[in-house]
């Protein structure tokens, strides 16, 4: 009984995707697309401008000049925690309408901007440290955190406008807001503490 369950769980919960795939497809595209060009101009921007040294620039970006920055556990979580709960907020908010929803776009557009800036800085800064914590730690935590982004965008994009249509409240999609502030918190809670074990004192000695 339990096997069968579990296997009419997993297709319910197989469908359910399809179905959100399916629905949502035009959205998930154009988030992507916008993604990739935020990542890719983040690269070229960190190319650019890796040999002017000016602190203005590093502080626009939030970038820093030492490793240790990076390492410091308590004031990086709650940064990032406040950051991102920021976006899911404008993200919201952003699903409101069709209208708004290129805002949406350009904000997670930012976002990706704003994560490939930074770990190609700590490459192109800290050399073999810089890539340890950039393509092993930050980067795929990043990549992540901007996924549940842009799955919640989707999903608010379409759950409100069914309810507009159905002429219901739109508070449904504060439970899934929820979902990805407390999957977004234990992503940074990993990063973080990750960052912590792999300080570059610990690599060092390794």
């Amino acid at each position: 009984m339990k096997s069968k369950g579990f296997t009419k769980n997993l297709y319910s919960l197989k469908y359910s995707l399809r179905e959100f795939l399916v629905r949502n497809k035009f959205k998930i595209i154009f988030c992507v697309l916008f993604c990739v060009i935020g990542l890719l101009t983040g690269i070229f921007t960190a190319v650019k401008i890796m040999g002017l040294d000016e602190e203005e620039i590093f502080e626009s970006f939030n970038l820093t000049y030492q490793l240790e920055d990076l390492e410091k556990f308590s004031a990086n979580f709650f940064t990032r925690l406040l950051s991102y709960e920021l976006v899911l907020i404008l993200l919201m908010i952003f699903s409101l309408h069709p209208a708004l929803y290129l805002f949406g776009w350009c904000l997670l557009a930012y976002r990706a901007f704003l994560i490939s800036i930074n770990c190609m800085m700590i490459i192109l800064w800290f050399s073999f440290n810089g890539i340890i914590k950039a393509l092993l730690i930050l980067l795929p935590c990043q990549l992540l955190m901007l996924f549940i982004m842009i799955t919640f965008f989707c999903y608010a994009c379409s759950q409100i406008r069914n309810c507009k249509y159905q002429k219901k409240k739109i508070f449904s999609v504060l439970f899934p807001l929820l979902l990805a502030s407390l999957a977004l918190t234990l992503i940074n809670l990993l990063e973080t503490i990750l960052l912590f074990i792999f300080r570059s004192d610990v690599i060092l000695v390794i």
